[in-house]
């Protein structure tokens, strides 16, 4: 038993030996692998640059290889891309209305910045101008967008270019009053109303352009005093015409008389007061009824009474209608006379002015318009007017024919 127990310790003891041993043994394989791992990183590495440096040696190396073709392709793609970037700068340059100062290749952004701060918080300057007594003289000059304002101790006005676009030229307000009190509480306190134009500097070519009834007559030439000769004829006409045929009495009331008396005796005095209320046209077709018996003479002299009254109310109604149709004929012609000027002084003077042709074609077509203004209300007032007589003829047809079947019995008549 003692055996036993002395091998069964020496087991343990050794055991525990081996197991120090194992991780005696385990700790240095341990620091062995990170040495050797750390050496290996560092290879890596190393390959790496390596890797890089034989790249760009080989690149070197292709480009000393590169023929003169390639080169110049390669300069002439830089050439384009400089000039790219100079178009830019010059589009920002004229987006901006700046101009952009370079260093040493580099551009200037201060310089860009203050210009834009200049624009967004705009000041008066001084300046010379010529002023509207046509003398130079110093104002102070605001810019604000594309408009300048100058204003001086006697005046205030829009600034505009010279007729030789150097000596700028003062230009003043149509409410010169308010533009100065506004400029100067603008320059005094730096807050104010402004007047703005929003034409760019046309507006005073847009009053220029505007003209009076007799300068547009003028313009038009001798055609236009022609076409206003038929408008004038086609206006009096239409007023005595409307007159005229406004006053015609009404034929129905007059046709229900009749029709009430046609069966029955009448007596002299309700004859006779039936013939006083009844107007001349309808007492001339009475008049006819009355001293002709039924027969196709009544019939004959009632279709002459309605043909002359027909001929009566139509009457000067195609002066009218003349006066539409010829209008507009005019009005062509006129334009083309104009046309055949314009293009004579195209031949003589040339056609560098477009503004010259535009005002020459423009003035020739002032008939046209003429022509047109004349001949749409002629047209309207011509139908309106026909309609009207054609209405009263049908009315008048239909009082002759109740009157052409009728037989007047008088109570006298009847006692003898």
């Amino acid at each position: 038993m003692a055996m036993e127990s002395d091998l069964k310790a020496q087991l343990i003891n050794r055991i525990a030996i081996a197991q120090q041993q194992l991780s005696e043994a385990q700790m240095r394989i341990n620091a062995e692998h990170k040495k050797l791992a750390n050496q290996l990183q560092g290879q890596l590495n190393t390959v790496k640059q390596l890797r890089s440096d034989a790249k760009n040696i080989r690149r070197l190396e292709d480009e000393q290889l590169l023929n003169v073709n390639q080169l110049e392709q390669r300069n002439q793609q830089w050439l384009n891309q400089k000039n790219y970037q100079a178009q830019l700068i010059a589009a920002f340059e004229q987006a901006t209305q700046s101009h952009i100062s370079k260093t040493n290749g580099n551009i200037d952004v201060s310089r860009i910045i203050s210009a834009l701060d200049q624009k967004l918080e705009p000041a008066f300057k001084p300046k010379h101008l010529i002023g509207s007594d046509n003398t130079l003289a110093t104002f102070e000059v605001i810019k604000i967008g594309p408009m300048e304002y100058a204003i001086n101790s006697k005046e205030a006005g829009i600034v505009f270019k010279g007729t030789d676009n150097n000596t700028p030229v003062l230009k003043q307000f149509h409410q010169q009053n308010t533009l100065f009190n506004d400029l100067t509480h603008l320059k005094s306190n730096g807050t104010g109303f402004i007047h703005f134009d929003p034409t760019l500097g046309n507006a005073d070519k847009l009053a220029q352009s505007q003209f009076s009834l007799i300068d547009y007559l003028n313009k038009g030439g001798t055609w236009a005093i022609v076409i206003i000769s038929f408008a004038l004829a086609a206006l009096i006409i239409g007023l005595l015409k409307a007159i005229q045929l406004l006053r015609l009495p009404h034929i129905n009331r007059v046709t229900a008389q009749v029709i009430r008396y046609a069966n029955k005796p009448i007596s002299p005095i309700e004859l006779k007061a039936l013939y006083m209320k009844l107007s001349p046209i309808e007492q001339a077709l009475f008049h006819i009824v009355q001293h002709s018996t039924i027969s196709q003479k009544r019939d004959d002299l009632l279709l002459a009474e309605l043909s002359k009254r027909k001929v009566l109310n139509e009457k000067y109604l195609g002066v009218i209608t003349t006066c539409a149709t010829v209008a507009p004929l005019l009005g062509l012609l006129g334009t083309v006379s104009g046309m055949i000027h314009t293009f004579m002084m195209m031949n003589i003077f040339g056609s560098g002015e477009a503004s010259v042709v535009s005002g020459g074609i423009s003035q020739a077509l002032i008939t046209t318009e003429l022509g047109l203004i004349v001949a749409i209300p002629a047209l309207i007032v011509s139908a309106l007017l026909t309609r009207r007589v054609k209405s009263f003829q049908s009315s008048l047809e239909s009082l002759a024919l109740h009157l052409s079947k009728l037989e007047i019995r008088q109570q006298e008549q009847i006692h003898d």
